[in-house]
């Protein structure tokens, strides 16, 4: 390894609900001073059983509007709901009262009066007001109280406020009621109103998910009638339910029956097709289908291979891979830089570095010879088996055919050379990224400052810190915390109490297990009011914790055999109110 530091050198040089009201309620109608929701006697007298005998009247005392006029809500012993519109008076207690109430209170107090009216007969407002009312309720996410409404006005031949149904219907889906979200759907169509692609999409999904296959599938001809085409989400959302629930040749024949309707031959669905049958019924089945997708009009290209490529070699079948390459190359198509890569990575993965070399070869003679993505791979798979040298001698090579290497490529080596202990060569790299045009990252300086720290050479770790914050990169959790770790390590808990202090300056998260490594420490060399100190910062740190994590600290003293250390502690806490008498 005496080359490696100056062949590493060579490169351094080189969808929600939409409000659709606000949150005030207004239910004037016009220029009249009151408006009247007539509702049979028989009807209230049955709802309120007894409780109106000895009133004339009662008020539900909301108040609805806002500024200077206002309307109170009430109901007569008549069975009539009436709404009065009040203008300010001199006196203006009840303004004052009005101007006192929230919107959230008028709303509660508008729907718990509504929800009367909408179990009970058709109320008798107009098609502007019960729009009003439906905002109102969307907005509040009053779903169920909305949907009845969207009925109620529906049996009044009244046209539902069309946003306020789409809200309705993608709130509907969201909870699960699919049911209600098809009926606003149908009734919002049937009144004139065009849902959209989204909307749509959602109520499938939603049928979809509760298995009801057959009806998302009813949707898509309603869709069409209704004037909005189904889309690529559309299909690719009923084929994978359908996968989901191993209706395999069904899901085959749904997208045949659709390109031969006339539907678009998406590609993308296509490829989602084969890589479903390629990982549920094997790479021979999904050939078979991509020759029958052929026959109805949609080919299979490079992305399709791929796919199915990706997928045999994750399952390390390099059988399925090369039946797969011929066919691709039999159909007059030709790998490409992904198509290569994934082969390379499979093979590095599984140490077949006879077919790593094969590919490299190939790569070098074709349009697409090998990128800084295709090292990456190789280095970092060298690298986790262990094989560091071939590793450098991989990196001199990208050099050598000028690809340049990227803070990928370093950060990998840089690890890999830490994991075995080499940190001086790793030091002195990061040194020189520090003046070349791949500057160090954060993760970077971590990588090294971790190796360095686990052996115990905390002097060369607070160089390398020094170094990157004069570089202008901060420190983060990760760098205090490799560094509080090694100073305890090497005994130095002074100054891992200094890097707590700076932490807590910084406004950096400490772990409850870097107090408790530190205190244990401080206990250990009879140092106890080092201990109470630290355990007063870990109190007074912005991150409350629970009192268990005190008490578990106490317990694991105790438990290495330091009863009197523990003791001490137990009491300082009880003092201090965290631990209870």
């Amino acid at each position: 390894m005496a080359t490696l530091v100056p062949k590493l050198m060579i490169g351094t040089s080189a969808l929600h609900i939409q409000n659709s009201s606000s949150s005030q309620i207004d239910l004037q109608t016009g220029k009249s001073q009151s408006l009247l929701i007539k509702t049979p006697a028989n009807l209230l007298r049955h709802s309120f059983r007894g409780n109106f005998s000895s009133q004339s009247s009662l008020q539900w005392h909301g108040v609805l509007g806002s500024g200077k006029t206002g309307s109170i809500l009430s109901c007569n012993k008549q069975g009539s709901v009436c709404l009065d519109r009040v203008k300010e008076g001199t006196n203006g207690s009840l303004n004052r009262d009005v101007e006192n109430r929230s919107n959230e209170q008028q709303f509660k107090k508008l729907s718990s009066s509504l929800r009367l009216t909408l179990d009970g007969p058709l109320v008798e407002n107009d098609e502007t007001t019960n729009n009003k009312i439906l905002r109102s309720f969307c907005s509040h996410g009053k779903l169920l109280e909305a949907s009845k409404l969207v009925d109620l006005m529906t049996r009044r031949y009244q046209i539902p406020d069309y946003p306020s149904c789409i809200n309705l219907i993608r709130g509907l889906v969201n909870v699960g009621q699919t049911d209600k979200a098809v009926n606003v759907l149908q009734i919002m169509v049937m009144s004139g109103g065009a849902p959209d692609i989204i909307t749509y999409n959602m109520l499938i999904s939603g049928l979809c998910r509760k298995g009801l296959l057959n009806s998302a599938i009813d949707f898509l001809d309603y869709m069409s009638l209704s004037g909005c085409l189904p889309d690529v989400i559309t299909y690719n959302t009923i084929l994978r339910a359908m996968f989901d629930r191993s209706k395999y040749d069904q899901g085959i024949q749904f997208w045949k029956d659709q390109l031969r309707k006339g539907c678009p031959p998406y590609q993308i669905t296509s490829t989602i097709l084969v890589e479903l049958v390629c990982k549920h019924c094997g790479v021979i089945r999904a050939l078979e289908v991509m020759e029958d997708l052929a026959v109805e009009g949609c080919s299979p290209d490079l992305v399709t291979y791929n796919s199915m490529v990706n997928f045999s070699c994750k399952q390390g079948n390099f059988e399925d891979s090369a039946l797969l390459i011929y066919n691709l190359l039999s159909h007059g198509l030709e790998p490409n830089a992904v198509t290569y890569n994934t082969l390379l990575h499979s093979f590095s993965t599984y140490a077949c570095w006879d077919g790593v070399d094969e590919i490299l070869s190939i790569m070098n003679e074709s349009s697409h010879p090998p990128s800084v993505v295709t090292y990456n791979i190789l280095i970092n798979c060298l690298c986790k088996h262990g094989l560091l040298d071939r590793a450098v001698d991989f990196f001199t090579q990208m050099v050598s055919e000028n690809c340049t290497p990227d803070i990928i490529t370093y950060n990998t080596l840089l690890r890999a050379l830490c994991k075995e202990a080499m940190v001086d060569e790793a030091i002195q790299i990061v040194h020189c990224l520090g003046y070349s045009s791949c500057s160090p990252s954060i993760i970077t300086y971590n990588i090294v400052i971790d190796g360095v720290a686990k052996l115990g050479l905390m002097e060369k770790a607070m160089d390398l810190y020094h170094q990157m914050k004069r570089h202008g990169t901060c420190p983060d959790d990760v760098t205090y915390r490799c560094l509080i770790w090694g100073f305890c390590r090497a005994d130095l808990i002074e100054e891992a109490v200094e890097l707590l202090k700076e932490m807590g300056n910084s406004r950096h998260r400490v772990r409850d297990n870097c107090y408790r490594f530190i205190i244990h420490r401080f206990c250990q060399n009879g140092k106890l009011d080092s201990a109470k100190q630290v355990l007063k910062m870990m109190i007074s740190s912005c991150h409350k914790l629970k009192s268990t994590v005190y008490s578990n600290i106490i317990a694991g003293i105790a438990g290495a055999g330091m009863n009197e250390a523990a003791m001490e502690l137990r009491e300082k806490l009880k003092e201090w109110k965290i631990l209870k008498e």
